[in-house]
């Protein structure tokens, strides 16, 4: 046989060579497309080449990864569509039904179809390939082939639509729950079009090989859902509260005087069990969730005792005693499934720091010190501990305390990390990792990941009120650690605040839980969660990013000499080489580094500067044609639109995005004026400004930053319209001129502050709320009090316009109305029954059972029990 050189082999060879050269990418990147969990008109949508046709001919495919969130009620949708200009179709659908993706062209099944296991589906990424030749469709998942098909499609050039799709005839908002990355499309064999999806934010998404872009609608980028903390629940409780994390549901069990909660953070659900006799919690007891019995207890250490909690009667096993306060506030504890006991370590109370190890038993019921041999353990609190999985060995980081435990005598922190041998009671220091410019502490407990020699903790100074948790990264076995994510508002007041981090490892997401407490007479507890792995927050140069490009001087040299080998091959051959067949387009494709550097000290929590937030600042300018559906109609109007239902976003007249304007400390600057503005008719002090924005600055350099900011600000209304910010009375207000510019909050104040609603004024203030969540996904600990305020609010408007519509106007202004107060709260008895009544008005019965069954489901999934009234009783 005669060998015939091919110099695409060798340019293969090289790339892969130099692609070993490159850093490992772990970082998590794909767009998470907005599925039932929200609104119709708020579900996301990508479509490429900005709606224009990619022709899909001769020998052509498209390929895409993808993969499905676990733990969500419906699953059914197009994750992709495919519509040529004669208006034929094929589409990839998923069938929760059947749990089976199917090809579809018009209205026929085609015999292309694959089936997934759980695993693959929920945690693993899953190549699908469609490839056209000639009338023959051939389909692939990971690689595997699944058939192929005859269609009868006349153009081969096709509108490619993922998710919700928008085009007139094919409109449909069915999306499965899913993340999608690594778009690619192959032409005569070769890449032409490549999409990896890795934007930081923007509603578009850029081809990495010719720079096509791809436009989305309600996008959420998966990159950041790793670098940012999000907040899923507030909540205040009676009396002095306490929290257990339950890991099997994936649910924190939340402890008030007169109730118990569970918050499910697969569906973000609450139920309340109201207690059937409300007892007296005295300050600093504890709560703790055993998974063995799945049984929640309170723990009551100095008592040494505990109470578990019994569901089915909603009363506690035995009465408390709350004599004093407790000598154990601070404490660290886990359950070691092995022995079936709760372990308790240090703690702090009576000014004296604690370091004994307790144990109770949850078996025999009998309550002791341990006993430990090797390194002694200091007397500490505000110290982290988590264990292997099996419970063998807990790992005690840092904290604060004294040798002798007096509080009086030379107190000081500690930088070190703890081994402990549960089964054997033996201690040994794995190592100090040195004392920090900033001193620092951690949450109670944190995660430990024995597989990767990994812990993650919660970190944070403990000398000022308005703290923040920073997370890190350290290592099982040397004093390595990392800063990751942004960081969380944490009022911190020593043994009236608590923080603990937990990991769920089916939605693969850590959790901080937080809480605050007003002695004996509420307790704030906030959730927040980061899809992990968690990453760094995104800069604009990192070091493994000046490591990769060094890689690539190396491989742009042996890939020019590659190149040269091959252009001279090519002209022996007389071929013309095709457009974008170049080096530039090799490069484009090149993987993005991992920031990988490793610090040993926390950056002290503080507000972004002005020079950071530029810095970390990636929202790409609006390109024009680049909008949205809700965009187009904000620029119809002719006003300047700030919009703080839902995303944060600014418009100009035009329609023009302004929001990539606004850094995060502006924006926060901004919104801080604003709502005082309009939420109170006041504004907000200097003095508030400085301690919010600015509290670790000095007044010279806050006064300085301020007036950095305000000119920041001035220069972008200048692009707006009439709004300013001014100083009356001593107060920071916003002043706009309603006629040019609209503030979606001030027109919502307006009309909730009307003792009653025409009905185009109900239509203006449903379509605010609809637009979502008031700044949803923005997170402030001043913004939380606001937040549900307006909820409240807004629910009792619309409650009492329900009431007065039922008899006086047509019963699609009801539905609308009740729609949305359950989107407020979908568990609103008034809302279904007046929805259900007037749907039976509408002659369309089917639809009001089908309501109201999923407000039964909903309400039994939350409660635990069956909704008490019938389908009858609702609709009479």
């Amino acid at each position: 046989m005669k060998f015939v050189f091919n110099p695409g082999y060798l340019i293969i060879g090289i790339l892969i060579t130099i692609s070993s050269w490159m850093p490992a990418t772990a970082q998590p990147t794909g767009l998470v497309f907005n599925s039932y969990d929200q609104v119709q008109e708020k579900r996301t949508s990508l479509v490429l080449n900005g709606g224009q046709p990619l022709c899909l001919e001769g020998n052509a495919s498209l390929s895409f990864a993808f993969r499905f969130f676990p733990d969500r009620q419906v699953y059914y949708g197009y994750l992709v569509r495919l519509i040529n200009n004669q208006q034929q179709n094929i589409d990839l659908i998923y069938n929760h039904q059947e749990q089976q993706f199917t090809v579809v062209t018009g209205n026929t099944f085609t015999p292309l179809h694959f089936r997934l296991d759980s695993t693959a589906l929920f945690h693993n990424w899953n190549t699908c390939t469609l490839t056209f030749k000639g009338n023959t469709l051939l389909l692939s998942i990971n690689g595997k082939p699944c058939g192929s098909a005859r269609i009868n499609i006349s153009d081969p050039c096709y509108r490619i639509v993922f998710g919700a799709c928008r085009l007139p005839h094919f409109k449909t908002s069915d999306v499965p729950p899913m993340t999608i990355r690594n778009i690619s499309i192959q032409q005569a064999q070769r890449l032409r079009y490549y999409w990896p999806l890795n934007e930081l934010s923007g509603n578009q998404a850029l081809d990495s090989l010719q720079g096509v872009t791809a436009t989305v609608t309600n996008p959420v980028w998966a990159k950041p859902l790793h670098q940012h903390w999000q907040l899923l629940q507030t909540l205040r409780v009676t009396g002095n509260g306490s929290y257990a994390f339950d890991p099997a549901e994936e649910a924190i069990h939340i402890i008030g005087q007169d109730t118990v909660y569970r918050f499910l953070v697969r569906d973000r659900s609450l139920a309340r069990l109201p207690v059937a006799q409300p007892v007296y919690l005295s300050p600093g007891y504890q709560a703790a969730f055993d998974p063995g019995s799945r049984t929640l207890y309170s723990v009551h250490v100095d008592q040494k005792e505990l109470a578990g909690w019994l569901p089915d009667k909603r009363q506690w096993s035995r009465p408390f005693d709350s004599a004093g306060l407790t000598s154990y506030w601070q404490t660290s504890k886990f359950i070691r499934q092995a022995d079936s006991s709760l372990y308790i370590i240090g703690g702090y109370g009576q000014l004296t720091y604690k370091k004994t190890i307790q144990r109770f038993s949850l078996a025999t019921g009998l309550w002791g010190d341990v006993k430990v041999a090797g390194e002694a353990l200091r007397p500490r609190y505000l110290a982290a501990v988590g264990t292997s999985s099996a419970g063998d060995t807990a790992y005690i980081l840092g904290g604060y305390g004294s040798d002798n435990g007096e509080q009086m005598l030379n107190p000081k922190y500690y930088y070190d990390l703890l081994r402990y041998d549960v089964k054997h009671s033996v201690i040994e220091k794995v190592y100090d990792f040195g004392e920090p410019e900033d001193a620092f502490v951690f949450a109670s407990s944190m995660v430990v990941n024995t597989a990767e020699n990994s812990f993650y903790a919660l970190a944070f100074p403990n000398d000022r009120y308005q703290s923040r948790l920073q997370l890190v990264k350290g290592s099982l076995s040397q004093a390595d650690f990392t800063n990751l994510a942004d960081t969380i508002p944490y009022a911190f007041l020593d043994n009236r605040s608590g923080a603990d981090l937990y990991y769920c490892a089916r939605t693969q997401q850590l959790l901080a839980v937080t809480q605050i407490m007003d002695k004996d007479q509420h307790t704030d507890i906030r959730i927040y969660s980061l899809a992990f792995p968690a990453e760094q927050v995104s800069a604009m140069a990192t070091s493994s990013e000046k490591y990769a490009l060094r890689g690539w001087w190396a491989g742009v040299i042996v890939l020019s000499m590659c190149m040269g080998v091959f252009v001279l091959y090519r002209r022996r051959r007389r071929k013309v080489v095709p457009p974008g067949a170049n080096v530039a387009s090799a490069e484009a494709t090149a993987p993005e580094g991992t920031d990988i550097s490793l610090k040993n000290e926390i950056t002290p929590a503080t507000h972004t500067t002005e020079e950071d937030a530029t810095a970390v600042t990636t929202e790409p300018v609006a390109i024009a044609g680049d909008q949205t559906s809700e965009e187009t109609a904000a620029s119809q109007t002719d006003k300047a639109l700030f919009r703080l239902f839902g995303e944060f976003q600014v418009l100009d007249k035009n329609g023009n995005v302004l929001t990539h304007l606004f850094s995060p400390l502006l924006k926060e600057m901004f919104l801080l004026i604003t709502i005082h503005t309009l939420w109170s008719g006041k504004g907000v002090s200097t003095g508030k400004l400085y301690e919010i924005l600015w509290a670790d600055k000095s007044d010279r350099d806050a006064r300085n930053n301020r007036s950095v900011n305000m000119v920041k600000l001035k220069g972008i209304f200048e692009k707006v319209g009439n709004i300013s910010v001014v100083k009356e009375e001593h107060q920071w207000r916003v002043n706009y001129d309603p006629e040019s510019v609209e503030v979606d909050l001030g027109v919502f104040m307006t009309l909730i502050n009307q003792a009653t609603l025409q009905p185009a004024e109900l239509q203006t203030l449903i379509g605010i709320i609809r637009e979502g969540g008031f700044l949803f996904r923005t997170d402030y600990f001043w913004l939380e009090d606001i937040k549900s305020n307006l909820t409240s609010r807004a629910l009792d408007v619309l409650q009492v316009q329900l009431e007065q519509l039922i008899t006086t106007v047509t019963p699609e202004l009801i539905i609308e109305t009740a729609n949305t107060i359950l989107i407020l709260d979908p568990l609103h008895e008034a809302a279904l029954k007046a929805k259900c009544t007037a749907m039976i008005r509408q002659g369309r019965p089917s639809l009001a059972k089908a309501a109201y069954e999923k407000f039964f489901k909903d309400y039994s999934h939350m409660y635990g029990e069956k909704f008490p009234v019938s389908f009858q009783d609702i609709i009479s």
